[in-house]
């Protein structure tokens, strides 16, 4: 049997999505998950041919039962194994041989221990190699194509799951379950609960996307990154096919196994690399399931908001406080009503006692049609990007009054902002439960998208703007070949003065500095870099020395030279040996940055600048990229944390910061037997940047 080659595996999963025939290997009428497949198809209206195979059965679900697949009269296109986990790989490879494309592993048994099933899911990885087959799981709930009215999914799919333009693919089956289960809410194209992803990644699936005509965007669940390569090419793929990708990936604050010894090591956290990676990639990225369904809400109805300035209409002074509140917190503008708008209303209704934005208009007047209908027909004219109705009494449990001023309310957006190029959105401020259907269908209808709860409407308005002013990554311009270092003196953890020589083999501004084995030559270098100076114990293998005491500063007389020396070399000393000397350097001066850069686990070496100093770690204030870097990261990775804003009031040069950034990026590609470099602080000022520490850790 010849091997496939994994771009014709990949593509097999249209055969996962919409197969012409599928057969369910363990089909069976008693047991759960044997009924239910299929159930599922019949549920759904499937068109095509189904096969039960199971040898104890006649018949299930109106299906004529078979003993086996080499019993069936065609090839299915794809099949489902809902059998214990040994027999996995023949079921599988009886398929392939049969001709089937795809198949789809479910259901528990398949865990990261436990001999069996370890080598039952690598020998299934074999199988599917051999044969080209695209394999969702194991472990796994299954796919579903609303489109395609298809199903190979081990949990009831209720009437309420509407098709649409949003694929949902997700790690855990439980978030594919809440999806199906949540209503009539975001129309799925696809519904891929990925499980082990033993065969078939999350990259692979982004990849398959990317190209699906069916699909507009991308609503990602993460645990892992189990093939980081293939995400970063598949959500690279969705970018480059202008569909959005919204990730939320749950287990962030876990600690790396990894022992970091530097500021930056500890400050690239998981959280941080995550955040700056989606950033690069052009990813929405979220934080909660909320937000994750709020922001698919929107990316399934095709149109984004142009920018961040919000009209919103309220019925409560008190929400309208709360929006307001809302929107300065998530980066999102309210601005002021126009002239023309205050004087129509005022015109109209002479006693309206305040007219803002947000604006009430409670009490104003009981005919809520004309109300809203006035209101909203003046907001599509003011000079925003999005007009926005926030209601709180439109539940299905609500009574008939507070219905009717919802219908109301959503009748007045959605003629307001007919052929109108500002984006109408309809959201509940506390997320109470689903809109009842005389509000929510004809939203629906008109395309106009309806959210749940105040701040992860607000999240997803703000986020789906970012991603259509998201600049291109250039690539880094070549800079020749990696620049030699002499890394001799051992480590892991160098010596200050050798890790002064890395960064300024690459460029990096230090502060000059002198070495002295004596209190004699301390005295000589102090006069010669000029006082006041610094002076830190020249010792290998210490990577903080302020907090070990190893730091001196402020020392601004030869007679405070000399009793540092002596200071810092008791100090200094171990039963290991003596001291070198010490460094005497130059004080800078500036606002106080960190810069650096460590070897992710999951991607790589990244890159950060952050707020420096003593501080560093207790502000936890900074920005990740990983490596290399482009020049729209170094711009961005200062504008999303305080570093940017610091070199601003210091009066400094952005450019300044981002060139020493740039030059840690070159050093982690270049030299990936580093394995990180701490730069902290960088003072940097009108005149420059300068480091006044450097610590250099090499990889074991």
């Amino acid at each position: 049997m010849r091997q496939k080659s994994q771009p014709e595996a990949t593509g097999r999963i249209r055969s996962l999505l919409a197969p012409r025939s599928i057969a369910v290997v363990g089909a069976s009428s008693r047991s759960y998950v044997g009924r239910i497949l299929c159930q599922n198809l019949r549920a759904l209206g499937y068109a095509g041919d189904v096969y039960p195979i199971n040898p104890s059965y006649q018949e299930v679900a109106g299906w004529p039962c078979r003993p086996s697949l080499d019993d069936l009269p065609d090839a299915p296109e794809a099949v489902v194994a809902a059998v214990p986990v040994g027999r996995v790989p023949d079921v599988l490879r009886a398929a392939g041989e049969r001709g089937a494309g795809a198949a789809v592993v479910p259901g528990g048994g398949f865990t990261e221990t436990g001999a069996v099933s370890l080598r039952a899911q690598a020998e299934m990885t074999e199988v599917a190699a051999e044969y080209g087959m695209a394999v969702c799981g194991p472990n796994c709930m299954g796919v579903i194509s609303p489109l395609a009215h298809s199903a190979m999914y081990i949990g009831e799919i209720p009437p309420s799951l509407l098709p649409g333009r949003v694929a949902l693919v997700s790690q855990s089956g439980s978030v594919v379950e809440a999806a199906v289960n949540m209503g009539p809410r975001i129309g799925f194209s696809a519904l891929v609960s990925s499980g082990n992803e033993a065969v078939t990644t999350i990259g692979d699936y982004l990849t398959y996307f990317a190209g699906d005509s069916a699909t507009g965007a991308v609503a990602l669940f993460l645990e892992g990154f189990r093939d980081p390569e293939g995400f970063v090419a598949g959500a690279k793929a969705l970018r480059a096919a202008q569909k959005p990708l919204a990730v939320l990936q749950a287990g962030r604050s876990a600690e790396s196994a990894a022992a970091i010894a530097a500021h930056s090591g500890t400050l690239a956290g998981t959280d941080e690399v995550i955040s700056g990676l989606l950033h690069q990639l052009g990813a929405i990225g979220v934080d909660d399931l909320d937000e994750l369904f709020e922001v698919a809400e929107i990316l399934g109805h095709g149109r984004l908001p142009r920018g961040r300035k919000l009209f919103v209409v309220t019925d409560s002074g008190g929400e309208a406080n709360l929006v307001s509140d809302h929107a300065r917190r998530v980066g999102l503008e309210l601005p002021p009503p126009s002239d023309r708008l205050v004087n129509r209303l005022k015109e109209r209704w002479p006693n309206f006692s305040y007219i803002g934005n947000p604006i009430d208009p409670w009490g104003v007047d009981p005919d809520y049609p004309a109300l809203y209908g006035e209101i909203l027909d003046a907001a599509a004219g003011e000079d925003v990007d999005v007009v926005v109705v926030a209601l709180d009494k439109v539940t299905t449990w609500a009574g008939e009054n507070e219905v009717h001023l919802g219908i109301a309310a959503a009748e007045a957006l959605i003629a307001a902002m007919t052929d109108s190029p500002k984006l109408p959105v309809f959201f509940t401020v506390p997320a109470t439960g689903s809109a009842a259907p005389a509000v929510r269908d004809p939203l629906r209808a008109a395309g106009v998208p309806l959210l749940h709860g105040l701040r992860p409407s607000m999240v997803a308005l703000r986020r789906t703007w970012w991603w259509g002013g998201w600049k291109p990554r250039s690539t880094p311009r070549p800079q020749g070949r990696p620049v030699d270092l002499d890394l001799s003196e051992g480590g892991p953890i160098l010596s200050e003065a050798a890790s002064r020589q890395v960064l300024e083999a690459y460029g990096i501004p230090i502060v000059p500095a002198l070495f002295a084995s004596s209190a004699t030559e301390a005295i000589r270098a102090a006069r010669h870099v000029g006082y006041p100076v610094v002076m830190k114990a020249d010792v290998p293998g210490v990577a903080h020395k302020a907090a070990a005491g190893l730091v001196a500063a402020n020392i601004s007389s030869p007679a405070a030279v000399e009793n540092e020396f002596a200071v810092l070399m008791d100090r200094a000393r171990t039963p290991r040996g003596e001291p070198r000397g010490v460094l005497v350097e130059a004080t800078a001066a500036g606002v106080e940055l960190i810069c650096g850069m460590r070897h992710d686990l999951v991607f790589g070496p990244v890159v950060l600048v952050g707020a420096g100093g003593a501080f560093a770690e207790v502000l936890h204030d900074v920005a990740v990229r990983v490596c290399p870097a482009s020049p729209e990261d170094l711009e961005e990775m200062l504008e999303e944390c305080s570093a940017g804003r610091l070199v601003s009031v210091a009066g400094a040069h952005s450019v300044d910061v981002s060139a020493v950034i740039a030059a840690l990026s070159r050093l982690a590609v270049d030299h990936p037997e580093i394995a990180e470099v701490d730069v902290n602080p960088l003072f940097a000022g009108p005149g420059g940047v300068v480091a006044a520490d450097a610590l250099v850790v090499l990889r074991a």
